[in-house]
């Protein structure tokens, strides 16, 4: 049975349990010490770091909801939602797409200390930029596909556009929005009404309620980029229950494949 999904009460509630469920069941898979078969390793491995962090992401933020951190938490849920598809990205792409991360990795530090050296800091001797990767691409096709995955990896409207996630980027935008000293971080706390006093809240004027279905969606986007290249897909039971629990199963099962 798929229940709907939504922002209502019981969606809500059922995301809030399974959430925690899908977190502990990660906690035990990671400490059962799972395996990788060799060929996925040179991949797999920046997936499991992800994981790790995509799962302490969602558990920090039932604990910042939970104690009514709803503004200042929208943040990490940007960054939430941007690292689940970036894994579900790196699982099609494989040693391609941690090509590409390599490649914008080190675009990224070698604009970081030439910002350094432009301020005239004093950078440590064993941190140099020194040469950029070089990859043993088999023909042609496969460098101009390095150069598209590239500006996927970069940047995060290329990576949504490619996977036919357009809806995803204005929700990413608004998130991003109270990441940084925006006027809707002030706005959250105070009521503006010409003529008369402003009141201050203690808490931000939203509901969470949105946001906290979005959490195992994450999860399970995260779970099956890594399951399937752990032994046994230990994962896979109760990434599928948990999809037709919460409502999005019959969602997920509908995008078509860029």
């Amino acid at each position: 049975m798929a229940y709907e999904f939504g922002d209502n009460p019981a969606c809500i509630k059922r995301s809030r349990i399974i959430t925690k469920l899908l977190i502990d069941e990660a906690k035990k898979v990671t400490e059962s010490s799972p395996r990788v078969l060799a060929e996925d390793v040179d991949y797999a491995h920046q997936l499991l770091g992800w994981w790790m962090f995509v799962n302490r992401q969602a558990d920090l933020l039932m604990r910042a909801y939970d104690s009514d951190f709803t503004v200042e938490a929208a943040g990490q849920m940007r960054s939430l939602i941007e690292h689940a598809y970036f894994m579900e990205w790196l699982a099609e792409h494989k040693t391609e797409g941690v090509w590409a991360l390599e490649a914008a990795e080190f675009d990224r530090r070698k604009k970081l200390i030439e910002n350094l050296e432009r301020i005239k800091w004093e950078i440590p001797d064993d941190i140099v930029v020194g040469e950029g990767p070089v990859f043993d691409f088999p023909d042609a096709a496969a460098e101009a596909r390095h150069v598209t995955l590239k500006g996927q990896a970069s940047i995060v409207a290329n990576l949504v556009e490619a996977r036919g996630l357009r809806n995803l980027y204005p929700v990413y935008r608004y998130l991003s929005s109270h990441s940084h000293a925006s006027l809707q971080t002030g706005e959250a706390f105070v009521e503006r009404e010409h003529g008369k006093q402003r009141a201050l809240y203690a808490t931000g004027k939203i509901t969470v309620g949105a946001n906290r279905v979005w959490i195992p969606v994450c999860l399970y986007l995260a779970g099956k980029a890594v399951s399937p290249l752990l032994v046994g897909d230990p994962m896979k039971r109760h990434l599928d229950k948990a999809a037709m629990d919460v409502g999005f199963g019959p969602l997920l099962s509908e995008r078509m494949p860029v």
